[in-house]
Order: structure tokens, then sequence, then C-alpha cells
């Protein structure tokens, strides 16, 4: 706790493995495609904080913040649908994806 009434909490979390598939969907083409594709063994992060304030002691509400991110290695692959891709090389690529964002939060314990 920062006073008797303030609090900051914080969590961080590591992920040391990721998988991912996806599907790239081409609908406004003259025929519709769609790539499906797949990635995997990256890892990834998580980081939260929120600044409470009680106004009891079983009452408190609280703003935060957190960011989120995953990324895989650069060996993934791509395999085509719906468009004859057959004997087209498999397409390597690293895939990631961030995301942050604030939130607001009423919290009551009860006894």
């Amino acid at each position: 706790m920062l006073s008797e009434r303030w609090r900051l909490n914080t969590d961080v979390a590591y992920l040391s493995w990721t998988d991912f598939k996806g599907r790239d969907h081409h609908l406004l083409r003259d025929e519709t495609t769609f790539d499906e594709q797949r990635g995997n063994g990256g890892g990834g992060v998580q980081v939260e904080g929120v600044l409470s304030y009680f106004f009891t002691k079983n009452f408190s509400v609280g703003v935060g913040g957190r960011y989120w991110s995953m990324w895989t290695k650069k060996r993934g692959d791509s395999l085509c649908s719906s468009s004859g891709c057959v004997g087209d090389p498999a397409i390597f690529a690293k895939y990631s994806m961030e995301r942050w964002g604030t939130f607001f939060q009423a919290s009551y314990k009860f006894d």
C-alpha cells in the first residue's frame, strides 16, 4: 500500500511458448481465396498495473493499464485453399501481436 487509502498493484507474466493459427481472407477479389497461416515457438509478455483508492476498508475504485504482446519465431508457414496454391512454396514469416488499454474497476470485499 502507498498509504492507508491508496494501493498500487502490478502483475507481470511471461509466456515461454506461443502457437498461432490464422486465416487471411481475400473476399473482394474475383476469386475468393483463403490463406491459412501458422506459427509457433515464440513468446509473450503481459504487464498490468492498477492504482486503487479505498473509500472504506471494504470498498475501492481503481484505474489501471494493461500491455500484452505475443510473437512467433520466423519459421511459420502458409497454406492456400480455394485458389490452387498446390506446389507453391511455404511463406516463412514472423507473426506478432500487441494490445494495450486502460480500464476502471470497483471492488467490494465481503467480511
